[in-house]
């Protein structure tokens, strides 16, 4: 029997041998000392007896029998070969009581080299046994900057927590993010029965993400384990059987296969003019047809209540809009109240299960409930207020920010009689520092040597007060967004700080959800909605130019000032204005430049930097409150987070 599964064995090594071949690739085992032949090895650690995920072991650590398989680790060599008969033995011996004794093994990289045993690791891989016993020596790079050695450092970091070596990742800050997603914190060691827990959790999902296919993906099972994670609970994902695992993940499918497009996010700047179906149709678009429903049944669902929260009676602002634009194809809705991490799942499963085919979500924290209940509900489109979330399942909508903020600089630098004015961000998420330094470089384009004081309004600090009353040279401010305010006489905006502590409100940005609203439902009635459809996730990020964004300004402005700013208003509906230049200096007079010309979408929305005229800081996670960073995890800066975005450009100095 032995020799029959030499054989086949020998048959599959030689497929893998003509695979390579036809690749241009080496069809033979790596060999570690031809790798390592360039590199400067920095430590040495011997780990003791590990078992060895099996897809990790993926060489030989020296020369000598490294021709004898094919990359696989099948055999090459002829069935009449000696080689062939001590395998045959070994095969034996695992049929009978099993393979006892361990290999001998270098890491390096997150994967494993024998150096001896390499044909006790070709029977154990040819019956496909998950992991394999072998003393092992680690050999630790030097560092430097390649992604395959940033994710290894991040690995070494979770490994001394953990102890779990069966999960891999291609995207820097993964590991990290593992970590807290099973519930742990950042420097938190792993008890034995974690373990347990997650290596069963990884062993269920492995199977049934490659029984979809996932083996052909250029993805490992760790970055879809992550994108799972993101929408099931890590309890309920160690609880669910095979087959619940595998039904929830060919459901969030394409959450999954977007992460091999280059370009995960498609970022919509207007809305769409006309509708598809009011265009000619030519070659392959004449199959595509796209359904226009008579009748909509539209819900939305906010964190706090119109009564109690500024933020919401915007929306619903927006909301009554609608109606007034489309209420005789529409059925309206709106719950409030609804506790994001408490309630959120639960209504969102009530509404789309009541029929609802459209849901807005106002809360950024109702992000991850509506994964999970999208993922169950694929007829139910669902939408949230956010910005920069890489999932097609549901689709954002926020407000380009910074071209408010530009224009509201100008305003301060021409009105401060000091040139040092201030500025009250919300909470360190995408989108922030463009708003920011935007608002800087506004200040700037009227005031050369003009400074920004930057202060939080998530960060608790009575010796800094968020009207800067403090600092007598900073009387104009941009005020933070207070949406659980509503008997305060401003929601936000550029504000000026008088005698007596009383505050004058300027100039308010205003944020048009009406336009957002009736656009997006109007897209979905004609059609273009399912035509945009291209597998991304979606994120609809409007400004100016789509009325989207606009100020409101105060009696009693200087009217040059609003004629000036007027005239900048329109350079930016007609995009003829460029808010950040080709080189802009960060703090510690830093260059940052585009990547092309000017800063792409992606770019602003990642931008995790200060321009160098602004005193202040980016807040560490630390420092933010439980609600706070449940905010952050969603769609916080990666820098906060600890994580590295590989689309983030990096600084040219």
């Amino acid at each position: 029997m032995s020799l029959e599964e030499y054989k086949s064995a020998l048959k599959a090594g030689q497929r893998d041998y003509r695979a390579h071949v036809a690749r241009g690739q080496n069809p033979y085992l790596p060999v570690l000392d031809d790798i390592l032949v360039n590199v400067n090895i920095v430590a040495t650690e011997p780990l003791g007896l590990v078992n060895m995920p099996s897809e990790s072991i993926v060489g030989t650590k020296t020369s000598g029998r490294h021709t004898a398989f094919a990359p696989n680790f099948m055999p090459l060599l002829d069935e009449d070969t000696e080689f062939a008969t001590k395998w045959s033995v070994l095969c034996d011996a695992h049929l009978e009581e099993g393979i006892r004794n361990p290999v001998t093994a270098y890491e390096f990289l997150n994967q494993f080299y024998i150096e001896e045993g390499n044909k006790r690791v070709s029977v154990l891989k040819h019956f496909n046994a998950a992991s394999i016993p072998g003393t092992v020596v680690r050999l630790i790079p030097a560092r430097n900057d390649s992604l395959e050695n940033r994710i290894y450092y991040e690995f070494l970091d979770f490994y001394k927590l953990s102890k779990v070596n069966i999960v891999q990742f291609s995207r820097p800050g993964s590991y990290a993010k593992l970590q807290k997603m099973v519930c742990k914190a950042s420097n938190e060691e792993w008890t034995d029965d974690d373990r347990k827990n997650f290596n069963a959790l990884h062993t269920k999902f492995r199977q049934q993400f490659r029984a979809l296919g996932g083996a052909r993906l250029p993805l490992t099972v760790g970055d879809a384990l992550l994108v799972y994670l993101s929408v099931y609970r890590y309890t309920d994902a160690c609880d669910a059987t095979p087959a619940q695992i595998k039904e929830n993940l060919a459901k969030m499918w394409d959450e999954i296969t977007v992460l091999t497009k280059d370009q995960a996010v498609e970022v919509v700047l207007e809305p769409q003019s006309e509708s598809p179906l009011t265009k000619p149709l030519s070659g392959l678009s004449k199959l595509n047809i796209f359904t226009r429903p008579s009748e909509l049944r539209v819900v939305f669902l906010h964190e706090y209540s119109e009564a109690t929260s500024a933020w919401v009676r915007a929306h619903e602002k927006g909301r009554d809009a609608l109606a007034n634009a489309l209420g005789d194809r529409l059925i309206l809705s709106s719950r409030e109240n609804v506790d994001p991490q408490v309630d959120a799942e639960q209504v969102l499963e009530e509404v789309a299960h009541d029929g609802a085919d459209v849901v807005f979500s106002t809360s950024v924290r109702m992000h991850t409930a509506c994964l999970k209940v999208a993922a169950q509900h694929p007829k139910t489109k669902f939408l949230n207020c956010s910005l920069n979330t890489p999932h097609p399942l549901v689709r954002t909508y926020y407000p380009r920010t910074y071209e408010a903020a530009y224009i509201l600089g100008m305003l301060a630098g021409i009105l401060s009689p000091t040139g040092t004015v201030g500025y009250v961000a919300s909470n360190p998420i995408y989108g922030i520092p463009a708003a920011v330094n935007a608002y800087a470089q506004g200040l700037r384009s009227v005031r050369p040597e003009g400074r920004v004081l930057l202060r939080w309004a998530c960060l608790s600090d009575p010796a800094h007060p968020l009207d800067f009353s403090d600092r007598p040279d900073v009387t104009l401010f941009y005020a933070r967004d207070s949406r659980e305010a509503p008997t305060f006489h401003r929601d936000y905006g550029l504000c000026q700080r008088l005698a007596g502590g009383v505050i004058r409100p300027l100039a308010l940005p205003d944020w048009r959800w009406d336009v957002f609203y009736t656009e997006i439902v109007r897209s979905i009635l004609n059609g273009s909605y399912e035509a945009a459809d291209t597998g991304k996730a979606i994120n609809y990020w409007w400004g100016m130019k789509s009325g989207a964004v606009g100020i409101r300004y105060s009696e009693g402005l200087p009217g040059g000032s609003l004629q000036l700013l007027g005239l900048m208003e329109t350079q930016l509906h007609s995009g003829l204005l460029t808010i950040f230049p080709a080189k802009t200096y960060a703090q510690g007079h830093t260059v940052h430049s585009p990547q092309k010309v000017v800063y792409t979408p992606k770019e602003l929305m990642l931008m995790d930097w200060l321009d160098e005229c602004v005193e202040g800081e980016l807040p560490t996670y630390d420092q933010l409150s439980a609600k706070t960073r449940a905010l952050v995890d969603i769609c916080g800066l990666d820098c906060i987070k600890g994580q590295t975005d590989t689309l983030t450009p990096p600084a040219k100095k």
